[in-house]
């Protein structure tokens, strides 16, 4: 295990994704270091700074949330708010109607407002609630320390701990990038959505340069391997 967390250039959620099925497949085996916590645990030196989950993550952690604990994960995970904009939300930036959202940006003036489609997951974790607040409450009424708190329950009710797993606002922010662009989202779209200022922001903010890099390895693996592996062994002069 050792080996494989010091030697797989894979990122975290992949490698945190194969741990999980390969710790899934020693438990119905009843294998004993299954049980072992520490040793499924991503080591900090390939954590990095950019994170995202896989899809079955992201459904475990959202089947975990209960009340507004949902709210917030559908508002990052699936609409892909910054932590700010939920806080900002308030009922009357909801469109129930047209099924979108009025949110306003980040920034040290107030940020810029943006209209944003809802996905049909945050419009049902959003309808309960707006029916019993006001127009002008706020439909996360808690701080930033707050709502980490928040996530961080809602993290080890879904048992990420035991599996190595980190999640923080901005790792759902990511992924539900990630995962809306594998789905067939356009990156235009997708920078449109996140309010960000160029494309090269996006691409880097979801990984794709890290995934044609890797990707541009492969093929060079492919093409060179071979030649590697035959042929006559260089002599010493």
């Amino acid at each position: 295990m050792e080996r494989l967390k010091g030697g797989l250039p894979w990122s975290p959620a992949t490698l945190s994704l194969h741990f999980n099925a390969l710790r899934r497949f020693l438990r119905w085996a009843e294998n004993p270091l299954a049980a072992h916590r520490g040793l499924w645990a991503v080591p900090a030196e390939t954590t990095g700074r950019r994170r995202w989950l896989a899809p079955d993550q992201l459904a475990r952690l959202y089947r975990a949330a209960r009340g507004r604990e949902r709210i917030l994960l559908a508002l990052e995970g699936f609409n892909g708010l910054r932590r700010v904009e939920v806080l900002r939300l308030r009922v009357k930036d909801i469109d129930f109607a047209r099924e979108r959202l009025r949110v306003l940006g980040k920034g040290r003036n107030g940020g810029k407002w943006r209209t944003l489609p809802m996905f049909s997951e945050t419009s049902r974790a959003l309808r309960p609630i707006a029916r019993e607040l006001g127009d002008d409450s706020m439909v996360v009424p808690l701080s930033r320390s707050g709502a980490d708190l928040l996530l961080r329950r809602v993290a080890e009710r879904a048992g990420f701990p035991g599996l190595g797993l980190q999640v923080s606002h901005h790792d759902l922010r990511r992924t539900f990038g990630r995962l809306a662009h594998k789905a067939g989202m356009d990156l235009v779209q997708l920078k449109n959505l996140y309010g960000h200022s160029s494309l090269d922001q996006t691409v880097h903010y979801i990984g794709l340069d890290e995934d044609e890099m890797r990707a541009g390895l492969d093929r060079l693996a492919a093409l060179i391997g071979p030649l590697l592996q035959t042929g006559p062994s260089p002599r010493d002069p």
